[in-house]
């Protein structure tokens, strides 16, 4: 099956049509709207910024805008369509990246998607299965055609598509769950506390399991900063871009 051929409606994951602008050529019956799918996403993006991606219930959305849940159903067809139209409203526009230079492309792509994940961590929280929808679709558009110069073919460009992207959602993922930053670790002596008993207590498991690689490594490191996954996140990315850079050259060795 091609791009080409004819498209089954019915099949279509819920909100994917509507998100690309695509309707049914049938109007609703009965009379004008008196909101719009528009107002519809930015209450439900409100929702969500405010109190996470669970906050976001067709009740607290129609809630939000002054309607009845069964009224909303005029506007989303379900809660999988409201949240696909959310997401991708919520990625906005890809970042323009540096031309003639793919690593440091890809280095801004990464950056700017870790970027808007810490903006909006909710995004963390909705399904990586989603279809691809406008504005990931041009985040994906975007670094594959920083990566083309590279000569990879288009299985391997979309392979190093989906390890920046993943390094970029893990190190955003950990930089959600940090502890707090020093300054306000100083304030709060309690959470401190914690944090030290929990170093001193995995210390000692680990030691009484001869773990004694990694309780060294955590030992040496701060384990519960809040710098630490920000300056992980450096680390792996350049480490990623590396391994592209080497796989690359030697392509390349190999076809001349």
């Amino acid at each position: 099956m091609t791009a080409r051929d004819p498209v089954d409606f019915d099949v279509l994951p819920p909100g994917l049509a509507a998100a690309w602008g695509v309707v049914a050529s049938a109007g609703r019956r009965g009379p004008k709207p008196a909101h719009s799918v528009d107002e519809v996403i930015a209450a439900a993006t409100a929702l969500a910024d405010e109190r996470g991606l669970v906050a976001v219930s067709l009740p607290n959305v129609a809630s939000a805008i002054g309607l009845s849940t069964n009224a909303l159903y005029r506007y989303i067809g379900s809660k999988d369509e409201l949240l696909m139209l959310l997401a991708d409203r919520a990625w906005g526009d890809p970042p323009a990246l540096p031309a003639n230079d793919w690593r440091t492309a890809a280095s801004a792509w990464a950056h700017a998607l870790f970027d808007r994940l810490l903006a909006r961590p909710w995004l963390l929280d909705v399904p990586t299965t989603v279809p691809l929808t406008p504005h990931n679709a041009a985040w994906l558009n975007a670094l594959i055609a920083a990566l083309q110069p590279t000569g990879m073919p288009a299985q391997q460009l979309l392979d190093c598509a989906y390890l920046l992207d993943s390094h970029s959602r893990y190190g955003a993922g950990l930089r959600r769950s940090a502890p707090l930053p020093a300054s306000l670790r100083r304030e709060n002596p309690g959470r401190l506390a914690a944090e030290r008993a929990v170093r001193a207590f995995l210390g000692g498991q680990l030691r009484s399991r001869r773990l004694d690689a990694l309780a060294d490594t955590i030992d040496s490191t701060e384990f519960l900063a809040d710098e630490a996954p920000l300056e992980g996140f450096e680390f792996g990315l350049a480490r990623i871009i590396d391994g592209i850079d080497a796989h690359v050259r030697r392509q390349d060795g190999q076809a001349s």
